[in-house]
């Protein structure tokens, strides 16, 4: 995923709370200067992420039709998106959710609230991943977890 020169990454916000939306898009435009567009729900972001193709998606996880671990997974499931950085921005902040959210794909987890300034870097972070670090990221999260039981 590389923006194209001189043009703004493009972030797809994926949540079901307007005002969230609202405020989030506005700060990742006017502090990350990103290009933002939004779905109010899994399903809908699932649609847009195969038609625009964005730079990242920053998803929540509880919101209605598809949950955002739900969309993680169908988007690492599908060549299509497979490939596209995802951020999770979750009210679930609970170790185990965190797990569940970086199994289902994630390439970051952060919990609500977060300072815009920690989204657009967590954004940067996920966007200067590979496909191979991200696989070999979760190969490790996979073999810690298994030494845990």
């Amino acid at each position: 995923m590389s923006s194209q020169p001189g043009k703004p990454y493009l972030i797809l916000i994926v949540d079901d709370n307007d005002e969230l939306l609202k405020s989030l898009s506005f700060a990742l435009r006017t502090l990350g200067g990103f290009r933002i567009e939004v779905a109010r729900n899994g399903a809908e972001g699932l649609e847009k992420a195969v038609e625009l193709q964005p730079d990242c998606m920053v998803v929540d996880v509880k919101m209605p039709e598809i949950d955002g671990l739900q969309l993680a997974r169908a988007m690492r499931g599908d060549p299509a998106t497979a490939d596209i950085p995802l951020v999770i921005l979750s009210a679930l902040v609970q170790d185990a959710d965190r797990a569940l959210g970086m199994f289902a794909g994630a390439d970051q987890y952060l919990t609500k609230p977060s300072k815009p300034q920690v989204v657009i870097a967590a954004i940067q972070r996920a966007i200067t991943l590979t496909a191979d670090e991200r696989a070999r990221r979760l190969n490790e999260l996979a073999e810690s977890e298994a030494e845990d039981l």
